[in-house]
């Protein structure tokens, strides 16, 4: 076993929802001829829903939210259909017209999707990073799906090329790269022949696609050279330029209606009436007024559509095309007379008139001259053969389809550890010299006590996960695994931590544990990435690295990266019941995020048809009232409370408890992970409340595998590994237990095990591992296709009402 020195810097990663505001640059506008309708005084764009598109994207590109959608579409059902057709809200001032947009401020407006970073936007659009925090508040902390960003138009193009922001280089070689959005049926063996590069070097760039699964929508990385680059974006420019030409012929040669469910939308033309649309289609003036509520005879709008009940394609006015003495009649013009009269005079439109007798000229209409003029059943035959020839594909569409070109299988090896060992470093800092050097920032939870002064007392933190990292080692061994671990006390510096990744050893490494804190994770991780080496970032919860280095992987998860999950899972329980949200009494950020994200699960769950009753409550005064006011008796009750302050929580749970026993409803508490740790909280009061908490670790003390762990930690270290009562109690390196003693445990653990499983597709199998843990619920997934990994497994404890607790592991997707 070797000892040497490390240190080293950084900052830190994602979180924050940034609530779906302002305007969009409606993508459709550009791509496509937006047909539009008026129905109840209220104006509407109609999409035709296509292969490949879900409810999300579809918001995202008219420039709406998916509840707008929903609340325009009371008929639309969970899958949408291809074909199906959507009726998209015109809101002045964010998607009405392209000029409207463009004079709310010469903003660009993007819409952040899975995986994307600050750093990749500024590069996406050749926007400097500053440009994007300055513009969007709260972006420093992270980005979340679905947030709608907004930078200077004047400012894009204002990046230096030779500045590390602006870098486009793939890495040694010099290679550049672009960004390519999946599209549907596309391959990789597709995209390489259209770049001119091999599928090789594009998995490279993005160690995700390993897996062998591409997934429509995603981002991914196509090594190219300048030259190359430059090609693909004129190639881009004209087949987008193509497409609209083939997009513009196909709607000037198409039927002038489009189908959806019970109606077909007729695209209004100069000319027409109610009275011609209605023989056109063989349905009645008043049914189609029926359709339109509000449509005037005097007010068809040319251009928009107008809504025309589907017609029977069995009636009885169909004939053979044949028989010509039923689908017309003439009509000998008469002196003086005009096309606009005889049209007016058989309420068929003049163009149609013109389309039934191609050879007269209509531009020279001599009297005498005679003209079919078609007939109810001519209007029957034209409606059947048009829907025969729409008919829409019945088809499901998800956001998530994926293409897999040839899926990796997840098999087990017998090399590693058996044949050779396991060769694991473990990098800590830990010799710190004093309390104040190491107290982290703000955003970091791992803790250091300022009241313990000893140096033995201030690595307690460090020497406790190694204890449990050697607990794991024995564990291992019995099950005939050899690993040869090495030890690197980081503390010291730069100078020690350079040192350490001189070390010729530490390169030959299948596995890297650390380092701690976030300040030493930069160098470690470029080294990490560098050789290719696995690296497990297992105690704080800064990270910025994690954009960077495919090879990470990020224990300590931020709350606010599985706010989705937990908020998804507070939705499912409360369908078709009540969610009561209490507010913090100050301006709490990640509170503010959290409840937003509930806002659009709750929206989102319209399509289940289980309306949810959602309210918020700010605190005042006399809380014990408002809130008793606000509780329906004979329902339940779901009440959320976000805040991670202790004085709130202190004082919001017996006002709750209060409630409870004056009115006898069925409350059920969800609260935060945070809480776990104040001693101000009274669990009787939680238990009381039926009370649910999300948090990334847990015990289980009904299970054999914790039990057994536990008896173990004992009779080595003779201490406890966790308190034996171990919630609403304050953690701290003067606490007379093991508080990370459990995760090096769990993490080596683990880790090892999955390496020795499945060796170099540790990567494409980490979720494959079905192995037993102590404390945490590890589910791994990338930021991105190039990039590493975080855990979004977590638990669920629930505190009954008969003072047992449970803990539910949660899937974590």
């Amino acid at each position: 076993m070797k000892i040497l020195k490390i240190d080293c810097f950084l900052f830190l990663l994602f979180t924050t929802l940034l609530f779906f505001q302002g305007s969009i640059n409606a993508q459709h506008d550009n791509d496509r001829d937006l047909q539009r309708i008026v129905l109840d005084g209220k104006e509407y764009y109609l999409h035709v829903i296509e292969r490949g598109e879900g409810l999300y994207r579809i918001s995202v590109d008219y420039g709406v939210t998916m509840q707008e959608i929903l609340d325009a579409n009371d008929d639309i059902s969970e899958s949408l259909k291809v074909g199906q057709i959507l009726r998209i809200p015109v809101i002045s001032g964010r998607n009405e017209t392209n000029q409207e947009r463009d004079s709310t401020g010469d903003f660009l407006y993007h819409t952040v999707e899975k995986g994307q970073t600050a750093f990749y936007i500024s590069r996406k659009y050749d926007v400097p990073l500053e440009i994007i925090y300055e513009y969007n508040s709260n972006t420093r902390e992270g980005l979340v799906e679905g947030a709608v960003l907004r930078f200077p138009v004047d400012k894009v193009g204002g990046l230096d090329n030779d500045s590390t922001e602006a870098a486009d280089s793939s890495g040694e070689k010099g290679e550049s790269y672009i960004y390519h959005t999946v599209q549907p049926r596309e391959t990789l063996y597709a995209l390489s022949r259209e770049y001119d590069t091999e599928v090789e070097d594009i998995i490279a760039l993005n160690p995700a696609l390993r897996s062998g699964v591409l997934s429509v929508g995603s981002e991914i990385r196509i090594p190219v050279s300048d030259e190359q680059k430059r090609e693909a974006e004129l190639r881009r420019a004209s087949a987008e330029s193509s497409q609209e030409s083939k997009e513009s012929q196909k709607s000037a040669s198409s039927s002038q209606f489009i189908e959806s469910g019970d109606y077909l939308y007729h695209n209004i033309e100069s000319g027409q009436t109610l009275y011609s649309i209605s023989r056109r289609y063989q349905v009645s003036v008043e049914d189609i007024k029926e359709a339109n509520p509000g449509v005037s005879e005097d007010d068809l709008r040319v251009g928009y559509r107008l809504r025309v009940p589907r017609p029977d394609l069995f009636s009885e006015e169909a004939v053979s095309q044949r028989d010509e003495s039923r689908l017309f009649i003439t009509h000998e013009v008469r002196r003086r007379e005009t096309l606009f009269g005889i049209s007016r005079e058989y309420h068929v439109d003049i163009e149609v008139i013109k389309e039934v007798n191609p050879d007269v000229d209509f531009a020279d209409l001599q009297t005498g001259a005679v003209l079919h003029i078609p007939t109810d059943a001519w209007f029957a035959n034209r409606t059947a053969l048009a829907l025969s020839e729409t008919e829409p594909e019945d088809e499901p569409l998800f956001d998530d389809f994926v293409v897999e070109p040839e899926h990796k299988e997840c098999e087990e090896q017998k090399y590693i550890g058996y044949e050779r060992p396991v060769r694991v470093a473990l990098l800590l800092p830990f010799a710190a010299k004093s309390t104040n050097e190491y107290l982290t920032n703000e955003n970091d939870t791992l803790e250091f006590s300022q009241s313990v002064r000893s140096a033995a007392s201030r690595s307690r933190i460090f020497t406790e996960f190694y204890s449990g990292v050697l607990l794991a080692l024995d564990t291992l061994k019995n099950q005939g695994i050899n690993v040869d671990l090495s030890v690197y006390d980081i503390y010291g510096g730069r100078s020690s931590i350079q040192r350490a990744l001189r070390d010729p050893s530490l390169k030959k490494s299948d596995l890297i544990i650390g380092p701690a804190e976030s300040r030493d994770l930069k160098p470690v991780s470029e080294f990490s990435k560098e050789h290719s080496i696995p690296l497990i970032y297992p105690l704080s919860n800064t990270n910025n690295e994690i954009g960077n280095n495919p090879y990470l992987y990020h224990i300590n998860t931020p709350d606010s990266l599985v706010y989705d999950i937990m908020a998804n899972e507070i939705v499912k329980q409360a369908a078709g019941h009540n969610i009561l949200v209490i507010l913090p009494s100050s301006q709490d950020k990640d509170a503010v995020n959290f409840v937003d994200k509930l806002k659009q699960k709750v929206s989102h769950n319209t399509l289940d048809g289980d309306s949810i009753n959602f309210r918020e409550y700010s605190p005042g005064s006399n809380d014990l009232v408002e809130i008793q006011a606000l509780i329906k008796k004979d329902e339940i009750n779901y009440i959320v409370v976000p805040s991670k302050e202790t004085a709130d929580v202190a004082r919001i749970i017996p006002v709750l408890s209060g409630v409870k026993e004056r009115t006898g409803a069925d409350i059920r508490l969800f609260g935060m992970s945070d809480w776990l740790r104040y001693e101000t909280v009274e669990p009787a009061h939680i238990h009381k409340l039926n009370g649910t908490i999300f948090t990334s670790y847990a015990l289980d003390y009904d299970c054999d595998y914790t039990n057994k762990f536990i008896n173990k930690y004992r009779e080595w270290y003779y201490t406890e590994p966790h308190a034996i009562s171990p919630y609403f109690q304050f953690s701290s390196t003067s606490s007379g237990y093991s508080r990370y003693g459990i995760s090096g445990y769990d993490v080596a653990g683990y880790f090892i095990q999955a390496l020795v499983k499945y060796g170099d597709n540790l990567d494409i199998c980490i979720n494959e591992c079905n192995l037993d843990l102590v404390q945490f619920n590890f589910k791994f997934q990338r930021v991105s296709n190039w990039s590493g990994f975080y855990n979004r497994g977590i638990h669920m404890l629930r505190f009954k009402p008969d003072l047992t607790t449970q803990r539910v592991i949660m899937a974590g997707n």
